[in-house]
């Protein structure tokens, strides 16, 4: 008993020092440090910063009023954290499904676009694999366009991609505008000359890889 009451008291002692020590950090200072935080959740959001309206330094030197603005940041961080960590499964898939590949470290940026678009970011993937081997036989004009589009510039007219997140923002763009019905890899016909070998083969991908079925829809 003993024991367990000294533990208890070494908790609340550590707890009331560490809440002591965050007490004489400047109002200011903490809610800086926050808006950090907020914003490099933000970035790996890929989302635009939220910005201040002054900074912390320069508002009314009122604690309560200060301590206000503190909560607001401390609750837009949360919030950030919250949605930044709701796709880590589908993250975690994507990164186990494109190790070794050209692609890889790029899964963040992919489930970023995939979501904006509202298609599956397994897709976009599937499709570098059944065009490119997942990036690695890329058109050498456009590393980035591992999709076979416009048949490597032999065709219509294809952006340059500097960055794979160009690439996947582009896919998603261009899949739902071209085929908005889609249900299946099997619904986009016209993308390859053999529309259902083309959507057997990218469906083998998304089973394969990533061990999901051939729905295109993000969910």
């Amino acid at each position: 008993m003993r024991v367990i009451q000294a533990i208890a008291l070494s908790a609340a002692t550590a707890a009331a020092v560490c809440s002591s020590a965050s007490a004489s950090v400047p109002l200011p200072t903490r809610i800086a440090e926050t808006q950090v935080a907020l914003w490099k959740c933000q970035d790996q959001r890929q989302v635009p910063r939220t910005r201040p309206s002054v900074p912390p330094w320069k508002l009314p030197a009122s604690v309560a009023y200060r301590s206000w603005v503190l909560n607001l940041w401390k609750e837009r961080k949360t919030v950030c954290l919250k949605e930044l960590h709701a796709h880590d499964n589908v993250i975690r898939r994507l990164q186990h499904g494109l190790a070794g590949t050209p692609m890889s470290g790029s899964e963040r940026q992919l489930e970023a676009a995939g979501r904006h678009w509202r298609i599956s970011p397994y897709f976009i993937a599937a499709i570098a694999g059944t065009e490119s081997s997942f990036g690695v036989a890329s058109c050498s004009g456009n590393p980035y366009n591992a999709y076979g589009l416009s048949s490597c510039t032999t065709g219509w007219a294809v952006p340059y991609f500097r960055t794979w997140g160009d690439s996947y923002e582009f896919m998603g763009r261009f899949l739902t505008s071209r085929w908005p019905s889609a249900t299946s890899t099997y619904s986009y016909h016209g993308y390859a000359a053999c529309s259902d070998c083309w959507g057997n083969k990218t469906a083998f991908w998304m089973r394969v890889k990533f061990g999901v079925g051939n729905t295109v829809a993000y969910s």
